[in-house]
């Protein structure tokens, strides 16, 4: 085999005298010449700013609930603004306030009502935004059998998750039904058993869960229980105190990106549904994604959604939640709503 050819030796860039004249030329070709030097000596960094990293936990796995943050990863918004962020799925067996508790993550999601829990435990974590103003938590029957309101409940079976029994026993309490009227058992994942009527009521995500019936020809009636009595936000952010203080300016930058996100999310549904297909969770379903997309768009939009902006905060409607659940005696110590949010962070980056 033969010897490639050598590489030419680079040749010598002769610099005159500094006390000689130089001409036009010979002045460009050595500012030329001093400007490459110097970028063969400077770190990237110092060329192109480099980028933060950091880990955002989310509460699922990486569903359509989260369009808006993937959309925002996939256009490079984060990017624009210096970020490097990396979103870490969450599911039935992950625990996502303490991955953040603990340091393994500097933001997160999680239902509000976790929050404020987390909270009242001594877990020093602080709201910052919300994704839905309004939760589209419901409880959902069949539109042939349709239950229209909390006393049409008495006599019924509905399924409910273990950690929301409580405060849907206070709803019925506060609607005049003897919550040992209805057979509460727990709720699966599925919502399959509202659909086959084991089942006359399922508690659940209706922009999850009955876009799941929905997607399968499941006609639905619902009831949203912030109608009816149950504040509650969900794809609620957060971050331990000491971070955010000391970080306050990549998670403002955060905010801004992510708010860009969400909103090209919900304008371009479509092509929000092809970033899930790409970068979410293996398995999603095109329809259910694209269908899930567009039924989120008025929960987002609530409220501060469209009075202030995405991601924006209700003072007081997340004070109205906190008092529910010290009714409940889900949470007992005497923090107030602004123990747990600062709106200062929505608030700036709304304004950028």
């Amino acid at each position: 085999m033969s010897k490639p050819p050598s590489s030419p030796t680079p040749s010598l860039i002769h610099i005159p005298d500094a006390s000689a004249p130089a001409s036009a030329p010979r002045r460009r070709l050595l500012a030329a010449g001093a400007g490459l030097a110097v970028a063969a000596v400077l770190p990237a960094p110092a060329i192109a700013q480099s980028l933060v990293k950091l880990s955002f936990q989310l509460s699922w796995i990486r569903s359509a609930q989260y369009a808006g943050y993937l959309s925002a990863l996939e256009n490079g918004f984060y990017r624009e603004v210096g970020l490097e962020p990396e979103f870490v799925s969450g599911g039935p067996q992950v625990d996502a306030v303490a991955n953040v508790a603990a340091g393994r993550s500097q933001l997160g999601d999680r239902p509000s009502s976790a929050l404020a829990v987390g909270r009242d435990k001594g877990i020093k974590l602080r709201v910052i935004g919300t994704v839905f103003q309004k939760s589209p938590f419901s409880i959902m029957s069949l539109e042939s059998k349709p239950i229209n309101n909390v006393k049409e409940l008495a006599g019924k079976t509905m399924a409910i998750s273990v950690s929301s029994a409580p405060l849907v026993r206070l709803v019925l309490k506060d609607a005049g039904v003897d919550p040992d009227t209805v057979n509460i058992i727990p709720a699966g994942a599925d919502p399959g058993a509202l659909a086959t009527g084991q089942v006359d009521a399922y508690t659940g995500y209706l922009t999850n869960q009955g876009v799941m019936l929905m997607t399968r020809g499941v006609k639905l009636h619902n009831i949203n229980l912030s109608d009816v009595g149950l504040p509650n936000a969900a794809g609620t952010l957060y971050g331990l105190d000491d971070y955010l203080v000391k970080n306050r300016a990549t998670v403002v930058k955060f905010l801004r990106a992510s708010v860009k996100g969400w909103r090209w999310a919900l304008d371009n549904p479509e092509k929000a549904t092809a970033i899930m297909l790409k970068i979410g969770a293996p398995g999603l379903d095109e329809k259910a994604v694209l269908t899930e997309i567009r039924s989120s768009r008025e929960y987002i939009y609530a409220g501060m959604g469209t009075k202030q902006g995405l991601l924006a905060l209700d003072i007081d409607y997340f004070g109205k939640e906190i008092e529910l659940l010290r009714r409940a005696e889900l949470v007992k110590t005497p923090f107030t709503v602004n123990d747990l949010l600062d709106a200062s962070y929505i608030n700036e980056a709304l304004k950028g």
